[in-house]
């Protein structure tokens, strides 16, 4: 189910207010309002996620690797949170589980502890199990269809199966969590095989419905299939991923399948620690999050600045000759309203940098941003470069708003 473009309102963000607040304030859960706080910590190579809800609720899913742990530890502690009423472990490998330890030997106390079912035979995961038994906590078993009250949030479990695989990605917890109206999905490690037998049941389908979507093995080529992001119809997808890694992660097939679903990404390896934020109606993104500094000054992904602006395409074939096409990258308004684009920036991974001038926008429009040439027809914009900008063999397009704000990324 893809959303209409009017949906995308959804990713409303506090301004200059909010900014000022965070800026001068505390991020102590007393400032937050009647929210719910999702929290995707830059882990590196794996997961932790963090729920926060405004009664004092908190959800931790997954710890990131071992090396991770101390970072997961201070950040929760810098945050004030003074107890985890919900651990959730999707799955036993060394990304996921790793990081857990550390909060399991730290002082921040844990009432319950959920997970799929399956043992794993590393020593990681049996430092885990032996930090378990320390504590006195014996772990509950997800299964699909499980149902439960998490202070304000409804969690539903779709996966593990019963019978489940046997496999550990297979076999990840699936959670569905739902604040007011706004849902997230948290998929752990899950593939396609898991995927499809979500699809095949009508429950498990329409549980997996959500507006903001934790992608699948950190990007996987394997994950996140055309027909399962349909039905999920997420307008944000987060991608937790590490920079560099040696899995290829995140595959490129899956960003254009994302895309092509009409979702936002973000990536922790590109936005660092991402923070979403909702009210039960609108939710709201916080991108390059700087750990351990809670009263600096946040960037934000803001619709109510930005609007739903996205990078589209990239030309990357071109020649430099005025004869032949010229390389370009193409961007799209879909948002409702005219879009100011005035000290707005687009640069690659190598930092060719090319700053908007004065121009609004309209709702629907396409513009490019030629290397080379000029073309009134499609906005007027070029580098006016004399060489090449975009390589062939991959590259990264970022296109920031007068702020600084990232506003979409694309890589290919």
């Amino acid at each position: 189910m893809r959303r209409n473009t009017s949906s995308r309102t959804k990713l409303m963000l506090a301004g200059l207010l909010a900014a000022a607040a965070l800026l001068f304030g505390s991020l102590a859960y007393g400032g937050l309002g009647e929210t719910l706080q999702v929290t995707y910590l830059d882990v590196g190579q794996g997961d932790s996620i963090w729920l926060h809800a405004a009664d004092g609720t908190d959800v931790l899913i997954d710890g990131g690797p071992v090396a991770a742990g101390p970072t997961v530890v201070a950040y929760l502690q810098d945050q004030g949170l003074d107890d985890i009423e919900v651990l959730v472990l999707t799955h036993g490998d060394a990304d996921h589980v790793g990081g857990l330890i550390a909060v399991l030997q730290s002082a921040i106390p844990v009432e319950q502890v959920f997970y799929n079912g399956l043992d794993h035979t590393t020593a990681t995961y049996a430092a885990f199990q032996a930090e378990l038994q320390h504590r006195g906590l014996t772990p509950v078993p997800a299964q699909a269809g499980q149902t439960y009250i998490w202070g304000p949030l409804d969690a539903a479990v779709l996966n593990p199966q019963v019978p489940g695989t046997g496999d550990q990605n297979e076999d990840s917890v699936v959670l569905a969590v739902t604040y007011g109206a706004v849902r997230w999905l948290f998929t752990g490690d899950i593939g396609s095989a898991t995927e499809q037998t979500i699809l095949l049941s009508d429950t498990l389908r329409a549980g997996a419905t959500a507006d903001v979507l934790k992608v699948a093995h950190h990007g996987s080529r394997y994950s996140s299939t055309t027909p399962f992001l349909d039905a999920v119809g997420a307008e944000l997808a987060v991608i937790c991923v590490g920079a560099d890694n040696t899995y290829g992660h995140p595959a490129e097939e899956t960003l254009a399948r994302l895309r092509a679903a009409g979702a936002r990404i973000l990536r922790t390896d590109q936005n660092n620690t991402v923070v979403v934020r909702t009210d039960g109606q609108t939710f709201q993104v916080q991108a390059d999050y700087l750990l351990f500094l809670p009263l600096a000054l946040n960037r934000w992904v803001s619709s109510a600045q930005t609007g739903d602006v996205h990078i589209a395409d990239i030309f990357r074939d071109g020649a430099i000759d005025p004869q032949e096409p010229d390389e370009y990258v193409e961007i799209y308004n879909a948002d409702p309203r005219p879009i100011q684009l005035d000290g707005w920036t687009l640069r690659d991974e190598a930092n060719h940098v090319f700053t908007f001038p004065n121009y609004v926008m309209p709702p629907d429009q396409v513009c490019r941003i030629y290397t080379n040439q000029d073309h009134p027809e499609w906005c007027g914009f070029s580098y006016g470069n004399g060489w090449a900008i975009w390589n062939n063999d991959g590259d990264c397009a970022y296109l920031h708003d007068s702020t600084g704000t990232l506003v979409d990324a694309y890589c290919y």
